[in-house]
């Protein structure tokens, strides 16, 4: 009876303690004020938004050193690397101008200066920015039409050039090979490969056996005649617009003798008018030269052109018409 009693008893106390646990595992927590649950989220959100600040990239233009070229910055933190700042150029600004150039003066070589066949020299303009846009060496002096003698295609400046300032621009050129006046014509342009509208040319003679003069006019030599002077265009009548007239000239000497000679052009278009070269002085031998001229034209024109000889004689070529129609 004992046993049976103490058998209840031990029963009786496993019954609790399972009672116990089972009641423990199956009770519902207790609910959370409202207060705290937006306090803990609110705590949470701020702490993954500083956590996410130190991987997010500032893009914030500024000014280098000089204040005008603006490039962009971007900060990357790493918790491990630390910040690393990257800087990208940024463009600069298109801004609209004008490019235009003025001949100034020669500098060297003036027109008319006498060499020998391959002889080697640097002619040298000073020309001034009329426009409105600064040269920069992306802008350069470039061979248009005529005579190249052999120098290259284009020479860039050297230096920043506002408006209103002046710059020298040097071209090495070799005279050629055969006499004659040669004349060759030169055009700024810009970065794009643009060229301006106005031109600047060299004019050179070449006199084969003689010594070059850089100035003044040639000694008189020899007592020859000009028998005979013509001109002729390569197209009187082109059907574009603009178009550069190519003239060739020619005259006869029977004797060796100093020439001097110009090109004349005029026009029945009301206030229109060319830009020619002045007059030509050079030594020649006895013999049939030529000489050409470039007239580049814009506008509408009906236009007449001779080749006239001053001395050693007085002697003048017909006439020749040109027209040019840039329709409406």
């Amino acid at each position: 009876m004992r046993i049976i009693y103490k058998f209840a008893i031990i029963c009786l106390g496993l019954s609790l303690v399972f009672t116990a646990c089972s009641s423990s595992e199956g009770e519902a927590s207790p609910t959370p004020e409202p207060e705290a649950v937006l306090t803990a989220a609110a705590e949470t959100a701020a702490a993954q938004m500083t956590e996410n600040a130190k991987t997010v990239a500032t893009n914030t233009p500024v000014l280098d050193q000089s204040g005008d070229v603006p490039t962009a910055t971007q900060e990357v933190s790493d918790s491990n690397e630390g910040t690393a700042t990257i800087s990208i150029p940024q463009p600069s600004p298109i801004t609209g101008g004008i490019d235009q150039a003025e001949f100034w003066a020669d500098v060297t070589i003036p027109d008319g200066t006498d060499f020998n066949p391959g002889d080697e020299f640097t002619k040298i303009w000073k020309l001034r920015n009329s426009g409105t846009n600064t040269w920069t060496p992306a802008y350069g002096l470039a061979f248009f039409t005529g005579e190249q003698m052999s120098a290259p295609t284009m020479v860039p400046i050297t230096v920043n050039v506002p408006p209103g300032e002046t710059t020298d621009i040097s071209v090495d050129m070799v005279a050629p090979e055969t006499s004659g006046n040669f004349m060759g014509y030169w055009k700024m342009r810009d970065p794009a490969g643009e060229f301006f509208e106005y031109s600047v040319y060299v004019q050179i003679n070449v006199v084969g056996g003689s010594q070059a003069v850089v100035t003044g006019a040639p000694t008189p030599s020899g007592s020859g005649q000009v028998t005979k002077v013509s001109i002729q265009v390569d197209d009187a009548s082109p059907g574009e617009c603009p178009h550069t007239f190519t003239f060739t000239a020619s005259f006869k000497l029977d004797e060796a003798a100093t020439v001097s000679y110009r090109m004349e052009a005029g026009s029945d278009t009301p206030g229109f008018t060319f830009d020619l070269p002045g007059d030509f002085t050079g030594t020649f031998d006895a013999g049939t030269h030529s000489v050409t001229y470039y007239l580049q034209i814009e506008d509408s024109v009906n236009g007449w052109a001779q080749f006239h000889v001053l001395s050693p004689n007085d002697k003048t070529s017909n006439p020749i018409s040109f027209t040019l129609s840039c329709g409406s």
